[in-house]
């Protein structure tokens, strides 16, 4: 971090709050994560807010489908962006939100068919409850939007397509409109998309529009560097040699609880010498699964694989000795070392949320062939 007075720090423009926005799978995680990193190194107290993390200050406890209609949705959303705003504007942290100033307004009100208009006024009044943090918007955008989910799709996995594409067809504007399959997927989102755009020309917020179809992300962060007035440093690099290290097979145990149904366990078993109210206890049976995921070495970056429900491929970003980022969550990745000084295992941690489970530990299985 450097200090107040370093020559090389810079003051971005006067903002505390920057929202990354787009369709899915365009990038928007990876690049909020950059950019906290990148004020946070020049010395400004910056938050990210992972647009799954929880609890999240401005995203819906409970999906629209739960809500007693568009009405008491669009109000709760309301209140949630002016009590943010509130506590945004006493303090010093600049704020890097993700997704959930468009994308996560805009699709669920139009999964359940409110019309654009309605979405709209949410929108900017939204915007109004914001502006005393002279907010910034990042908007990443694909033309091809199909190319871009189905590159999405590919990377996280047949179970994480099936999901979506169901979830999409269940959708109230999907049935009446006959949106099926992957086609009717890209086509909701088509459709979310262009009125996210429309509020780009109708907001008044200062904003940067990227293409990120070549995935050119250093010629993006350059841009994102001048436009907020923010030097922008490479992560640090570490040699193929040092890489190597971290390469191997680790495990850990997954605890795995049978389905319950009416508050009893689908399997269990019943102990006559634990009574409650002079009746078998029932105790439920619990599995411990071991989970391995493997750490390789793959164009002179670290890449890990098949860890749980991070999706089959995550990529390490170093951040000093032992400790890295994975790439767009909010979680690092922190290896321990042995007698020898050799890495024995690795445990995920994060800087700012309890979100999901941290701490447990990954012993290092057995050492890998290093790849290139």
């Amino acid at each position: 971090m450097l200090a107040p007075n370093d020559p090389r720090h810079f003051e971005p423009m006067d903002t505390r709050l920057i929202l990354v926005e787009g369709c899915p799978g365009l990038g928007k995680s990876s690049m909020a994560q950059y950019l906290s990193r990148q004020l946070q190194g020049a010395g400004h107290q910056c938050r990210w807010y992972h647009e799954e993390e929880q609890p999240h200050p401005v995203a819906a406890m409970k999906g629209i489908g739960r809500a007693k209609g568009f009405k008491e949705y669009g109000t709760a959303a309301l209140r949630r962006w002016r009590d943010f705003a509130s506590r945004a504007r006493r303090s010093k942290e600049i704020v890097v939100m993700e997704s959930h100033f468009l994308q996560e307004l805009v699709a669920p009100m139009l999964r359940v068919d409110v019309k654009p208009a309605r979405i709209s006024k949410v929108i900017h009044r939204m915007a109004e409850f914001c502006a005393p943090l002279n907010p910034v918007l990042l908007y990443l955008h694909q033309p091809d939007y199909a190319a871009a989910m189905r590159r999405t799709m590919d990377e996280r996995g047949k179970r994480f397509e099936k999901t979506h594409i169901r979830q999409a067809a269940a959708s109230i504007y999907a049935r009446r409109r006959d949106l099926e399959g992957f086609d009717g997927l890209v086509q909701g989102w088509i459709d979310a998309r262009e009125i996210m755009e429309q509020h780009l020309g109708e907001l008044d917020l200062p904003s940067l529009q990227l293409d990120t179809t070549d995935l050119d992300w250093a010629g993006a962060y350059r841009q994102i560097g001048d436009f907020l007035s923010l030097p922008l440093d490479s992560p640090p690099a570490l040699s193929k040699k040092a890489l190597a290290e971290y390469v191997g097979t680790y495990t850990y145990q997954r605890d795995t609880a049978p389905r319950r149904s009416a508050g009893r366990s689908r399997f269990g078993t019943t102990d006559s010498s634990r009574r409650v109210g002079g009746l078998p206890r029932e105790i439920p049976l619990h599995f411990h699964e071991e989970i391995e995921f493997t750490i390789g070495l793959e164009r002179g970056e670290l890449v890990m694989r098949d860890y749980g429900w991070l999706g089959p491929t995550n990529h390490l970003i170093p951040l000093k000795r032992d400790v890295f980022d994975l790439r767009s969550w909010p979680f690092q990745l922190a290896f321990e070392r042995g007698r020898s000084k050799k890495v024995v295992a690795a445990s995920r941690v994060s800087e700012t949320t309890r979100w999901q489970i941290t701490g447990q530990r990954y012993p290092k299985l057995e050492e890998a062939t290093q790849t290139s």
